[in-house]
């Protein structure tokens, strides 16, 4: 009896998962920031608790983010990375619902919103869900509104391994909300705040993938507009997710900003964006080195006890090299780093592409010159490997008597005579 053939696994499909566009379609364009800045903070950045002018640019104090923070609090200084079942999930206890979400529980707290794990009953999985403070009023919401709207407008068209997946957006009597793939790890401001100090190859890699993203996103006319540690999520294996389009700007497209107030993290913005001035992909760029920098060094590039100090140090731009800072960076890696941080946009990498092609060549070269073992005499010469050694041996003496045996076998075989 002849059998059928197995069936063929089909690919799975990367539609998505629910009509995501027409439900972004639908919503109507809020403008952001429709009453002035000044009512929607009691009191101005102004100099911080504890800090003086004395301070060098490696001291690490709590600035808040002028317009987009949405990092992580105190209280939840480290997500779990634990892995529930849907089962569990959809059991527990709901706190809220916002849309079709079932809010379950808070993993995420800052100055402006808040992200949440969900359940969505609908397609029986787990989400994340950020909006603005439930607990604030509609009317300090809704100036924000245009904020997450446009993050929704700019993520859902990207596509990328390095970018967070948005399945859903909508509005709600709560306000706006957003709809992601639910990440497991931590942020990268959290992994540096907690110590976390990669090798130089493995931080090398890291901003390699951050800058395939900002590739990708550029290639799409995306300007991300804040790369930061705090917007870069590491999963497992610490791979990269780029968060939090939310100020994003079309390339070519001026710096955003109101009534005086910069959008974006001070620490890591680009001078053409303190200054208003269009933007391109060389802005992202900047930013990317200035995590960079950070990463490699433990320290952040520009400090200052307030936000016109931080910002009259990065329109300075004197940053002391890396290697200077911490002699185990290499030199060849830190010169990337400070092209990438150039004061003028000009003198730095063209694009993210430009940028991680440095650092991919940079490895190659680090690989080509590490020996595969060390030998006390000579040391930048090649060892073969005692076991590689033994093994070739064995295959020779193998081939040897192989080729014994075929010549008795023919000269004292009865069939040859």
């Amino acid at each position: 009896m002849q059998r059928n053939p197995a069936p063929k696994r089909r690919k799975p499909s990367r539609a998505w998962p629910v009509d995501f566009a027409p439900t972004i379609a639908a919503q109507p364009f809020v403008q952001p920031f429709a009453q002035p800045l000044s009512q929607l903070y009691s009191q101005p950045i102004g100099p911080l608790k504890g800090d003086d002018d004395s301070l060098g640019a490696g001291h690490d104090f709590d600035m808040p983010d002028v317009i987009t923070d949405f990092g992580l609090d105190n209280s939840f200084a480290a997500l779990d990375d634990t892995h529930d079942d849907a089962a569990n999930i959809a059991a527990a206890p709901t706190l809220s619902h916002i849309g079709r979400y079932a809010l379950k529980r808070r993993i995420a707290k800052g100055g402006l919103g808040t992200v949440f794990e969900a359940w969505d009953p609908l397609l029986s999985r787990t989400v994340a869900v950020k909006t603005l403070h439930l607990d604030d009023a509609a009317s300090a919401r809704s100036p924000l509104d245009g904020l997450i709207l446009n993050e929704a407008r700019t993520a859902a068209r990207l596509n990328h391994r390095h970018i967070v997946t948005i399945y859903d957006a909508g509005m709600s009597p709560q306000g706006v909300y957003i709809a992601m793939e639910r990440l497991h790890g931590r942020d990268l401001r959290q992994a540096l705040a907690q110590g976390w100090r990669p090798r130089a190859d493995h931080a090398a890699l890291l901003v390699r993938r951050i800058a395939d993203a900002l590739s990708y996103a550029h290639a799409q006319g995306v300007v991300h507009c804040d790369i930061k540690p705090a917007n870069v999520f590491l999963t497992a294996r610490n791979r990269p997710k780029v968060l939090d389009f939310g100020i994003a700007r079309a390339l070519g497209a001026a710096a955003p900003q109101q009534e005086g107030w910069v959008m974006g993290s001070p620490h890591y913005l680009s001078p053409e964006q303190l200054c208003g001035h269009p933007l391109d992909a060389r802005s992202d760029v900047y930013s990317l080195g200035v995590v960079a920098y950070e990463l490699l060094t433990g320290q952040k590039a520009f400090a200052g006890h307030n936000l016109q100090a931080v910002t009259q140090a990065v329109l300075r731009g004197a940053a002391q090299p890396a290697h200077l800072l911490c002699p185990d960076v290499p030199l060849a890696l830190s010169a990337i780093v400070a092209r990438a941080m150039s004061l003028r946009a000009d003198e730095r990498h063209r694009t993210a592409t430009e940028l991680s092609l440095s650092l991919h060549q940079w490895q190659r070269e680090q690989l080509a010159d590490a020996p595969v073992f060390a030998s006390a005499t000579t040391p930048s010469k090649r060892v073969r490997s005692p076991i590689r050694t033994l093994a070739l041996g064995m295959f020779g003496a193998m081939g040897t008597l192989g080729a014994v045996a075929a010549w008795y076998g023919f000269f004292y075989s009865p069939f040859t005579h």
